[in-house]
């Protein structure tokens, strides 16, 4: 059992910089991976977010590197020895012409910049993905265990709400058969009362009990009750399944269209009392639900 809310964080230190990585994850109906690097790790962003896909399945997943100090050799000194050659027999072309009695110093040579230029080296990836990994995967690590942590104190408080949910349920099933045997007498009050009505006070049993069958199809909530009883079953086999949050949450909108049938059907107040209690219960594990994979 895995929630969709954690955080981790990953460290790793060379000799001239540091890296640190951030990693925490909300909840989200799909899988989201947004990153946040800086210049010189931006070519890993597809690296980084395939190795977050492998690891999670659902949440907003938002991974932050941070760079400090510096790292060896980043800039390098190239320098056209062949156009300093001749730059140098040029001047001393020119000093010779001019018959300049100085000589030449490299002083000279700085009037002309063009052969000697400063670039930024190109960056190996796999170099910078072996400074990167260690802080990610550390990261993702913690995020994980953080995740599944959570998870199971979530599935605790499902639990502890689901056995509530069970325990009203008996109670339902429990008065099934007082309410049905209320609805009865209601149904063939009323049904008299018409039947006596439209014949002239002359009553018809035939029909009487044919209006009282179909009334009782409407008024009984056996049908319901067997539902809810296989939605929780199901419910609880689900709940030990990996990657369950979306099932789960099906299954708590079909219990509760259930119960609110349960609930019109039966027209009674102590169990519609317990209808109500059983929908805050069903809102209160949808809560923790969604909050996981």
């Amino acid at each position: 059992m895995e929630s969709m809310t954690g955080f981790g964080q990953g460290v790793y230190q060379s000799d001239t910089f540091q890296i640190v990585c951030l990693a925490k994850s909300i909840n989200h109906r799909f899988l989201e991976v947004y990153t946040k690097l800086p210049k010189r790790y931006a070519l890993l962003e597809d690296r980084i977010r395939r190795e977050v896909s492998e690891r999670f399945g659902r949440g907003r997943v938002e991974v932050q590197i941070k760079y400090y100090g510096f790292a060896k050799g980043l800039k390098e000194i190239y320098l056209d020895l062949e156009l300093a050659k001749k730059l140098k027999t040029a001047l001393e072309i020119l000093q010779s012409e001019l018959e300049f009695e100085e000589p030449l110093t490299f002083q000279d040579f700085l009037y002309f910049r063009d052969y000697l230029t400063l670039e930024e080296r190109e960056e190996d990836v796999e170099v910078l993905w072996e400074e990167v990994f260690p802080a990610l995967d550390s990261a993702l690590r913690n995020l994980k265990e953080c995740r599944i942590k959570e998870g199971e104190r979530l599935k605790e408080r499902i639990l502890s709400y689901f056995h509530e949910l069970k325990g009203i349920l008996d109670k339902i099933s429990t008065l099934k058969e007082d309410v049905k045997r209320e609805n009865i007498e209601k149904a063939k009050a009323r049904i008299e009362s018409y039947l006596l009505e439209l014949t002239g006070g002359k009553l018809d049993p035939a029909r009487l009990y044919q209006e009282v069958a179909i009334l009782l199809d409407r008024l009984d909530i056996t049908e319901e009750v067997d539902r809810l009883k296989v939605h929780l079953t199901h419910f609880e086999e689900t709940l030990g399944e990996p990657n369950s949050g979306k099932k789960l949450d099906f299954l708590l909108q079909e219990m509760h269209r259930e119960i609110t049938t349960l609930a019109n059907k039966a027209q009674n107040a102590h169990l519609s009392l317990l209808a109500v209690s059983a929908k805050d219960l069903l809102e209160k594990i949808r809560e923790q639900v969604q909050n996981l994979v």
